[in-house]
């Protein structure tokens, strides 16, 4: 069955407590004069992917290509890719999707992880959501038709049409997980400006310190259920 909880968004069921993302720097309000009603809330999922930071995303793909180029021995297109994730970071900063969390609450890989505990007096980081998806839930064997009922909420679901994705896997009874994918703002745009500084003069070292970027996300995942959602006073009973 297909759930919605607050905080994280996601979609499907879990054997026990995921890791939580910590509220964005902008928050939206509860607007005024609603009232509760029992009705499915696809809202989480929602806010989630308007608070992907574009800038942020941008910025990985640009290193991770930059990577590649150094990997296929092709430094000159290497350097403007450096430097456009340079910039995209630094455009990251004013778009305010940034948020709060401790590293060792969230998960080094999409799937197969045990829940996360909550680590009293970990440091903080910063951190820029760059990218959702649906994955399989883990109890769940990844048959083909799973899969391709997956991969059709997935393409609503990246599309905006969240209703949609979440009634695919209720009427298929697919369970599955919202993932979302976090890069470290600081360490990010230190091994970007490393791999800047080495690029001409020693392009494999500078490939390692993209490699440490691509390596440094994140995840983090969610389930949902129906939950009371406003609804407005000015409705007929």
């Amino acid at each position: 069955m297909v759930a919605i909880l607050g905080g994280c968004p996601g979609l499907g069921q879990h054997l026990g407590p995921r890791p939580v993302l910590a509220q964005p720097v902008a928050q939206t309000a509860a607007q005024p004069g609603a009232r509760l009603t029992a009705q499915p809330n696809t809202q989480p999922v929602a806010q989630a992917f308007a608070r992907l930071s574009r800038d942020g995303g941008a910025a990985f793909e640009n290193l991770t290509l930059a990577r590649r180029a150094i990997f296929d021995g092709d430094t000159p297109s290497a350097a403007p890719l450096i430097l456009a994730a340079r910039q995209a970071l630094d455009h990251a900063q004013a778009d305010k999707t940034a948020f709060l969390k401790a590293e060792a609450e969230l998960m080094p890989t999409r799937v197969g992880q045990p829940p996360r505990q909550i680590v009293s007096g970990a440091e903080q980081m910063l951190w820029l959501p760059i990218g959702g998806e649906l994955v399989l839930d883990d109890m769940q064997e990844p048959t083909e038709e799973r899969l391709a009922v997956l991969a059709a909420a997935n393409r609503h679901l990246l599309a905006g049409d969240l209703a949609r994705a979440a009634e695919i896997l209720r009427v298929t009874s697919v369970d599955a997980n919202y993932v979302m994918t976090a890069m470290p703002v600081e360490k990010t745009r230190q091994d970007v400006a490393r791999a800047a500084r080495l690029i001409k003069t020693d392009p494999y070292k500078a490939g390692e310190a993209l490699r440490e970027a691509e390596n440094a996300v994140r995840y983090a995942s969610v389930a949902i259920q129906a939950v009371v959602t406003p609804q407005d006073t000015t409705a007929t009973p």
